[in-house]
């Protein structure tokens, strides 16, 4: 298993990485999308998480784009996030964006 962490120098390519968590939702959707394009290079799939607070709850309508652009299932909590109708998390973070990611969609 490889750790990697984003404020390292990013290896030049990494081989069959299976799942990306992302503790934090980028700035950007294209970071995003970088980030969990790891998991689907060379035909193979690989699943990515995403964690959510009420700091960065404002990002969710910008996985929602993402979700819907590469036609995958977007989880009700989600929704609601971006809908501004979830509560009760408080200071935990909740996974409420996943994502499978293949090379072949």
């Amino acid at each position: 298993m490889s750790l990697y962490n984003l404020s390292l120098p990013k290896p030049s390519d990494v081989e069959d990485v299976k799942f990306v968590i992302n503790f934090d939702y980028p700035s950007c959707s294209e970071d995003y999308v970088h980030r969990i394009g790891r998991t689907g290079r060379r035909q193979k799939t690989g699943t990515a998480y995403t964690f959510f607070t009420p700091n960065n709850a404002n990002k969710a309508n910008d996985l929602i784009q993402v979700l819907k652009e590469a036609n995958q299932v977007i989880n009700p909590k989600l929704l609601e996030l971006a809908d501004g109708k979830a509560g009760g998390y408080g200071r935990n973070r909740e996974v409420i964006g996943k994502s499978y990611w293949s090379s072949e969609r």
